[in-house]
């Protein structure tokens, strides 16, 4: 009984994860959308080939850029950053204007801390980028501030 309440909670755990970026993934077959996403392994070949370490990415696992400067494309990812500014799950840890042109969001996943977003809405172009893996609140600091060079 004790390996089926495991085996239970491991999938249901798994399931949780591939959910999360379920609001992401749409966009990877979307045509007015550019959209990368880059794993873990990217990252290692990045340090093998340059044989420097890429310390200011921490634990990244992945890293998904999403952006779009067409009517159709922009309008959705408006939605989805309306979403993420009004879903419970979602934290807003910081909002920055530049003037009228350009709003910044940094939010976080409560329910995995190990995922920051960071979504920008500007006149002529809207972007999310998702780093997620298990990096410390100090990298997280790092990354934002470009510190770790």
């Amino acid at each position: 009984m004790k390996r089926l309440i495991i085996t239970i909670a491991i999938i249901a755990c798994t399931f949780a994860a591939m959910a999360q970026n379920k609001i992401f993934e749409k966009y990877a077959k979307m045509e007015d959308v550019d959209y990368v996403c880059i794993n873990k392994a990217m990252f290692n070949l990045a340090n093998s080939v340059l044989d420097a370490e890429l310390s200011n990415l921490g634990g990244i696992e992945k890293m998904l850029i999403i952006s779009s400067n067409t009517a159709k494309g922009k309008s959705q990812i408006d939605k989805d950053i309306e979403v993420l500014s009004n879903d419970k799950n979602y934290e807003i840890l910081m909002t920055a204007r530049d003037g009228s042109d350009n709003v910044v969001f940094f939010f976080t996943d409560k329910r995995n801390p190990h995922e920051l977003i960071i979504a920008t809405q500007e006149k002529e172009e809207s972007s999310i980028i998702v780093y997620a893996g298990n990096f410390s609140s100090k990298e997280v600091f790092e990354m934002l501030n470009g510190e770790g060079d």
